[in-house]
């Protein structure tokens, strides 16, 4: 039996997306015979940003154990997961563990996490979206277009604003890399 560096292709993780009692589940499928060049650690990358992202979008799938409160929308998050990508949010987590607090999950009002400054539910969520994926999400069309239907809304002042929130968003909570991925991005 001749031993191979190659990853086995017999070996095959698999779950169905809809089970029988009505709940999802992840597709957990390794490639069987990935296509040459192709990084394994890049496909397993990829498929942990996309299930961390399902703790964000699928409604169905709430284990989050606290809340932000943004422009009076709730944003369900998971304290482990912001305390180990932002300083800011491991700061606030210590200070507030054990401190007591009322039935049900912590909840943390934006205006009181950032005083001085406004971060909006859509810088937020796309925000959060980089910290659960590590991905940077287009900006929403609604906040980022402007009244110039030729506009290419990638430098009108919508989308410039909206550019500056997210940063602002990302330097407060302490997210340098996004900050410098912005800075690059758009050479700001």
């Amino acid at each position: 039996m001749a031993m191979s560096s190659e990853p086995s292709s017999s070996l095959s993780f698999t779950s169905s997306s809809h089970l029988s009692n009505g709940s999802s589940s992840y597709n957990l499928s390794a490639p069987t015979s990935p296509e040459p060049g192709v990084n394994l650690d890049i496909i397993s990358l990829g498929k942990l940003s996309s299930n961390m992202e399902q703790l964000l979008i699928d409604t169905g799938l709430d284990y989050s154990d606290a809340e932000v409160i943004v422009e009076g929308n709730t944003v369900g998050v998971h304290r482990c997961i912001l305390a180990a990508r932002s300083r800011f949010f491991h700061e606030l987590f210590t200070k507030t563990k054990g401190s007591p607090q009322k039935e049900g999950k912590p909840q943390y009002n934006m205006t009181d996490l950032v005083p001085y400054g406004k971060v909006g539910y859509e810088a937020f969520t796309i925000f959060l979206s980089y910290l659960y994926t590590g991905k940077l999400k287009p900006s929403p069309a609604e906040v980022s277009t402007c009244v110039d239907s030729s506009c290419a809304h990638d430098a009108c002042r919508p989308a410039i604003n909206f550019i500056v929130e997210l940063m602002y968003t990302s330097a407060h909570f302490q997210i340098t890399e996004l900050v410098s991925l912005f800075q690059v991005s758009y050479a700001l």
